[in-house]
């Protein structure tokens, strides 16, 4: 898209786009939420129903043993849906959303949001071992991507719009919405400002509230009122969240390593994509059926928020079972995942420190009662640990944990939990589940707050494109247009107006620059500057193939039109 055809609109209607964005997004997790409980009704108890509240376990199947199937029969819809359609629904979603803000100007395409929807609510409702947040993030920036190009918001704008999108997805799917600003705050906004702020702000409001009369204004989980220690009168308690934060990061670690292990192996197979992931969901209807069979709950299957409700209420009493849990659920997650499934990662990041926290603090109360820990507690601060160490989202799995329990005595152990277990997790992988995804497919990966304007301005919008070709050893008439020097149809130099402006006539190999940088139309500003200085030129001529050749060449940059392309940005990045 030409950018110089975009147009940077005022602040107020980047208020008004937001909060349709909102109200967009609020409308797209409750319809997200009813699309999983159908397939899952249908998938295990053979109704056709929405109604389903993840919180409870769900009945034995009516299918008996062939529940084991269930999965392989959706794995196979998926990758026909994925492979089809569109790819990007393959997989938990985000590092989709953070590559298209920093490395495709916004470009989310809008079947994306459709694709990912029916793909992730049958990974989910059939029995994968996913989170419903990957996704709904990915369907509300497809979806805030798509209203941005339809109306021609600048890429800057864009971008933004498709921050606000992610919040309110967030936000309406946890009824958050304070997590869902600072969700975008610390994994999408390019710069942080009020400018910034305050569009995301409102999304996340309209969604949260668009969600809460909807889906209604509970809490996602309830949690029973915790005793004194929890608030860190016991010393003693406080220092024992040190090491259990730890332990919380080495897990997330493992988590990541395990779930890209896992795809790796998954790749590595002779066989294709369907009988793939078929198999890895496949061994995943085992399992959740032989817990049903020996429990009386599937436990590992879908967003697990049920046996995340178990451990919060403290109604498993064997911390070996809990420790159980954790596995199963890890092994189900990268199955799903690995194979090819499509879902989110943090409901698993949940019910992983939730369960480990759950078994820690289970053990240290049966063993240490004097110490008077409490299991909730220990629970609740790891799936907060648990989260900020998988994604590098501190902030947000802090503040989330507390408005997903409404419980604010736990806050204190929450923050040093989230600060030590992402950073073990930083000390031993600098790459999150998110961002190591990118380095994989060696893409871009922010690194904190950037003021990126460089990834945002499209080479084809600022390049010169009133040029003038001619054979090197050509007699040329002066004239003010920069000259493209050819040989045997393809360009060997350029000469810039300056050099010639005293002659009237000359040969353009006596004045040309035999040294410049070629780039394909749709290039950056930013992959023009990182490749600009290390071929030591300063002209950049921009071709539809990527080569030289004349009838390809579209345009020329000098180091003015970067410079000036560069203040003009920064001039209107706050706008």
């Amino acid at each position: 898209m030409n950018d110089e055809k975009l147009r940077p609109l005022e602040m107020r209607s980047i208020f008004l786009i937001s909060i349709v964005i909102g109200v967009l997004t609020g409308f797209a997790a409750w319809l997200f939420r009813l699309l999983i409980g159908l397939v899952h009704n249908i998938s295990f108890l053979g109704q056709f129903s929405v109604n389903y509240d993840a919180n409870q376990h769900t009945a034995a199947s009516v299918w008996g043993p062939f529940i084991i199937v269930v999965p392989a029969i959706g794995g196979v819809i998926v990758i026909w849906l994925i492979e089809r359609f569109a790819k990007e629904a393959k997989g938990h979603g985000m590092p989709e959303v953070i590559s298209a803000i920093h490395n495709k100007q916004g470009d989310i395409r809008g079947i994306v949001a459709v694709v990912k929807s029916l793909a992730s609510a049958i990974t989910i409702g059939t029995g994968g071992s996913l989170g419903r947040e990957g996704p709904i993030v990915l369907i509300s920036s497809a979806l805030s991507s798509t209203i941005s190009k339809w109306l021609r918001l600048s890429v800057y704008q864009r971008n933004l719009m498709i921050a606000c999108g992610a919040s309110g997805g967030i936000a309406a799917t946890f009824n958050a919405p304070l997590g869902g600003i600072l969700f975008s705050m610390e994994l999408l906004l390019l710069a942080v400002n009020v400018r910034t702020i305050m569009p995301v702000v409102m999304s996340s409001v309209i969604a949260a509230n668009v969600g809460r009369y909807l889906i209604g204004p509970d809490p996602a989980f309830q949690v029973p009122q915790l005793p004194t220690s929890a608030t860190l009168e016991n010393a003693l308690v406080l220092v024992l969240y040190f090491p259990f934060a730890v332990v919380i990061g080495l897990a997330a670690v493992l988590f990541i390593k395990a779930v890209y292990w896992s795809e790796d192996r998954f790749e590595a197979l002779p066989v294709n994509s369907y009988i793939r992931h078929a198999g890895g969901v496949l061994i995943v209807g085992v399992m959740m059926y032989g817990f049903q069979r020996t429990t009386g709950h599937y436990y590992v299957q879908g967003v697990g928020y049920a046996t995340i409700q178990d451990v919060l209420n403290d109604t498993i009493a064997n911390p070996w079972f809990i420790l159980l849990l954790f596995t199963g659920k890890l092994l189900a997650t990268t199955l799903t995942l690995g194979s090819g499934g499509s879902g989110g990662v943090f409901s698993p990041s949940l019910f992983l420190g939730a369960t480990l926290g759950g078994f820690i603090g289970t053990l240290l109360a049966m063993w240490f009662p004097a110490l008077d820990a409490d299991p909730t507690t220990f629970a609740l601060v790891g799936m907060a640990s648990m989260v900020a160490a998988t994604t590098s989202a501190p902030m947000t799995a802090a503040i989330m944990t507390y408005e997903m329990t409404l419980n604010y005595s736990v806050v204190l152990p929450v923050m040093v939990g989230v600060a030590l277990a992402y950073s073990t997790r930083h000390f031993f992988m600098r790459a999150d589940i998110y961002t190591t995804k990118l380095l994989r497919r060696n893409e871009y990966v922010p690194r904190g707050f950037l003021l990126d304007v460089q990834s945002q301005i499209v080479v084809d919008g600022i390049m010169e494109t009133d040029m003038q070709f001619a054979a090197k050893n050509e007699l040329v008439t002066g004239t003010e247009k920069t000259i493209c020097v050819i040989e045997d149809e393809k360009v060997i130099g350029v000469v810039n107006p300056v050099s010639y402006r005293n002659n009237k006539q000359f040969q353009p190999q006596s004045v040309m620059r035999k040294r410049f940088l070629v780039v394909t139309s749709g290039a950056t500003l930013r992959d023009v500057l990182r490749d600009f200085g290390r071929c030591r030129c300063s002209v950049v001529v921009v071709s539809r193939n990527g080569r030289p050749d004349k009838d390809d060449v579209i345009g020329v940059l000098s180091s003015i039109h970067l410079t000036r392309a560069l203040a003009t940005a920064s001039k209107h990045v706050a706008h």
